[in-house]
């Protein structure tokens, strides 16, 4: 489809069709394309910040329903970038699903199982491996027909290997192999692909996105997320506590007594000031 000179032209991101949009189009006649007239009104958006830029959004995707996010256990796995990623899907009102691929490369999942124990329990966390076929099969039993999903994550940590398991032969996309160095796959998404899938779930995988800059409408939901910190901070001495160096912080003492982690306070504090920062 095309879309018409003024959309074209339109400096406003949110103006412009993305991947998952449903539109009306105007159908052409003989050689002449489709021209998109009208983009429905969008149930959901998932963005971020790019790199380097003021007021420098990017869409990812549109009417998503729910986001699997992929890391990889072989050196790609950060616990920050899976909290960053879950405060952006929260705000949006996405619902996640955490795969750790390549469990191939990895002896034992003992100590990314303690590091998990941070995030939500009610958020599926899948460990999968393209190798074996580990967790392949699970990963497809959660997504439901009538779905859409995107899948994000960094450059080579197995999306588009995940998702051509669910493909036909015909369709599935080009990858290259691993690098027996690394263990990482040679990222070769260089743009957004939707699928539809027998089963009626819409697929769409993503280019690699290693940053994932805060864009929050909804600043609360970094309370709802920290839920812990937001439960002790109410015994704080100052409403305003930013758990730091303040007299009588609950927050700190709770770390001190061992009831809560002090990886968890500084997630807060750095996601916090990034969010307190763009308000």
């Amino acid at each position: 489809c095309e879309i018409t000179g003024n959309r074209l032209k339109d400096k406003n991101p949110y103006q412009k069709p993305i991947v998952g949009d449903w539109v009306l189009i105007e159908r052409g006649e003989a050689n002449n394309g489709n021209i998109i007239r009208e983009i429905l009104l969008r149930k959901t958006i998932l963005k971020r910040k790019k790199i380097g830029g003021q007021d420098n959004v990017q869409i990812i995707a549109s009417n998503v329903d729910r986001a699997v996010i992929v890391q990889s256990l072989a050196q790609d796995f950060s616990v920050r970038r899976l909290e960053r990623n879950l405060l952006q899907l929260a705000d949006t009102g996405i619902k996640p699903i955490i795969v750790l691929n390549k469990l191939d490369l990895v002896e034992d999942t003992n100590e990314f199982e303690k590091v998990m124990r941070g995030i939500d329990e009610n958020i599926p966390v899948i460990y999968s491996s393209f190798v074996s076929g580990h967790g392949l099969d699970e990963i497809q039993n959660m997504l439901t027909p009538g779905e859409t999903v995107v899948f994000i994550g960094s450059s080579g940590v197995g999306k588009s290997s995940i998702i051509n398991t669910m493909l036909d032969e015909e369709r599935q996309q080009k990858t290259r192999a691993i690098s027996t160095y690394s263990g990482k796959g040679k990222h070769t998404t260089t743009s957004r692909k939707l699928f539809l899938l027998e089963n009626g779930v819409i697929v769409i995988d993503t280019p690699g996105t290693r940053e994932f800059g805060l864009v929050l409408d909804d600043e609360s939901v970094l309370q709802e997320q920290f839920a812990q910190i937001d439960q002790f901070s109410r015994h704080c001495k100052f409403r305003d506590c930013r758990h730091d160096t303040e007299p009588d912080c609950a927050v700190k003492d709770a770390i001190i007594k061992g009831e809560l982690s002090e990886s968890i306070l500084d997630a807060w504090q750095k996601l916090s000031k990034e969010v307190n920062q763009k308000s």
